[in-house]
């Protein structure tokens, strides 16, 4: 009798994530449009992936990792399966939490030998992620040039 590597792998992970909360969590994983120096490739627009994960802090003393451990970095288990619209997941991108919105920066990332799971290691991130790159109304943006109005001249000395 055979064993299938790929397939003992896939049935251990579905039965894993059938535990659901609070080990499961669900979240989106981003791909920011950027050139990517680790894979090489420009993405000249975002992409995203609805996914499941699981997240374990890591032992820094136990860890033989994908890039430098410093505290509070975190390994995150997301099935490949989910990851299809994703090419090639890297560091750069991120994962944002959908219950908590904690956002989770990828710093290196390993395909599992079944090709089932994709391992991750991540930070937290407490950054403010504004989400957008919308223009500025008028009155908002100070960096046009052109001469102060009254409501944006806070330097005058009548």
């Amino acid at each position: 009798m055979a064993f299938s590597l790929p397939t003992l792998t896939r049935r251990a992970l579905a039965a894993v994530f059938r535990l659901g909360a609070p080990i499961v969590r669900s979240g989106f994983y981003y791909r920011p449009p950027t050139f990517n120096s680790a894979t090489g490739a420009m993405i000249s627009a975002e992409v995203s992936a609805a996914c499941q994960f699981i997240g374990a802090h890591v032992q820094t003393s136990l860890y033989l990792g994908l890039a430098p451990v410093v505290p509070g970095t975190e390994r995150l288990l997301i099935r490949a399966s989910e990851l299809a619209s994703i090419t090639s997941p890297a560091s750069g991108d991120y994962v944002v939490e959908s219950g908590t919105s904690q956002r989770h920066n990828i710093q290196g990332a390993r395909r599992d030998v079944s090709g089932e799971f994709f391992t991750f290691q991540a930070l937290p991130s407490f950054d403010e992620d504004w989400g957008d790159l919308a223009a500025h109304a008028a009155s908002e943006d100070w960096s046009d040039l052109t001469s102060a109005t009254e409501f944006e001249d806070r330097m005058t000395l009548t």
